[in-house]
């Protein structure tokens, strides 16, 4: 895969990274080791509400994919999407990913399953909430929802008029599963992309 796909389809996965360094105090950055899983921690129901951050009236148990995230979009979704080649397992963070690419284009897809924010603590659209008012997350809007889940777009900037949408969705209060459409040339085509693969990530997640 050329580099440039890495670099883009790293960047969810780095947000989150930053997002879980927000909630480490008196350690160095990267140096926390969750254990695999996404039941909610001591440390998440501890946090402070905010009134700001949207509930999660349906929670989804993603459980089944911490092992394996590619398996949260089946292939016949992906070939729905443009993608024929089966998804790439991605480890850049405690956060399981997969990313999906196309030879030769510049498009790319990535899930995000924030199951590592959430054993830190820092989950949720929360973690997301809180990364923004400490400087981890410079930018942070909230998004339509879908298929009756809240959403937010984020990043280290708003990269959306240059066809790179990172969205990222509250599956429950304290766990996210992020998605990101690369490559598409607009705003509307990557969020709209962007969304579509949320509402298949979702359909997994209910069984439909």
């Amino acid at each position: 895969m050329p580099n440039v796909l890495r670099k883009r389809a790293a960047v969810a996965a780095l947000m989150l990274v930053s997002v879980a360094a927000a909630g480490c105090t008196g350690e160095t950055p990267g140096t926390a080791t969750p254990t695999p899983g996404t039941s909610p921690s001591s440390a998440s129901s501890a946090a402070p509400e905010d009134p700001n951050v949207p509930k999660v009236a349906d929670p989804l148990d993603a459980s089944a994919y911490v092992g394996d995230a590619c398996k949260l979009l089946p292939a016949a979704a992906a070939a729905e999407l443009g993608f024929t080649e089966p998804g790439e397992p991605r480890s850049e963070s405690s956060n399981p990913g997969c990313g999906w690419f196309i030879r030769g284009k510049g498009e790319t897809l990535q899930i995000i399953l924030g199951s590592g924010n959430r054993e830190k603590g820092v989950g949720g659209l929360a973690g997301m909430y809180k990364a923004k008012e400490s400087g981890q997350l410079r930018f942070l809007e909230p998004g339509p929802e879908v298929d009756g889940y809240p959403t937010v777009y984020y990043g280290i900037q708003d990269r959306r008029a240059r066809g790179n949408c990172d969205l990222a969705v509250g599956v429950a209060d304290d766990l996210t599963i992020n998605t990101l459409a690369a490559g598409y040339g607009d705003e509307q085509n990557s969020c709209g992309t962007a969304r579509k693969l949320a509402s298949a990530m979702i359909k997994t997640l209910k069984g439909a």
